[in-house]
């Protein structure tokens, strides 16, 4: 149940209910989120503190240039291991397009273009 929440509230940020490829984006980037992300970030996106960043309301997250998201998931930082290589495209656009406008993050999706 709230994940079906998050996933409502990721689509209102979007503009709306509308079935829109980023609110298509976003909803999918749920799964590869709790499959692949949550273990670290946590399911709302809370981090652990001095371990694992939050996600939810985070600047860097939030950046009106999506490029420090990106480049965080496709080739790591710290102890998060490097994505680019190993989900495909679609799936790295999906998830951080997820985390932009999950959890009142208000950010701009990202596109399979600008996740390459």
């Amino acid at each position: 149940m709230r994940g079906r929440l998050v996933a409502v509230a990721v689509l209102l940020a979007f503009g709306g209910c509308g079935k829109g490829a980023a609110e298509e984006r976003a909803v999918r980037g749920e799964t590869v989120y709790v499959r692949d992300c949550a273990r670290c970030h946590m399911v709302d996106g809370s981090g652990v503190p001095g371990v694992y960043p939050n996600l939810a309301k985070n600047p860097i997250v939030t950046l009106e240039s999506p490029e420090p998201v990106i480049e965080t998931v496709l080739e790591g930082r710290e102890a998060m291991p490097a994505f680019g290589g190993t989900l495909p495209v679609q799936k790295l656009a999906e998830v951080m397009t997820y985390i932009r406008g999950a959890w009142g993050n208000h950010a701009s999706p990202v596109t399979p273009a600008q996740a390459k």
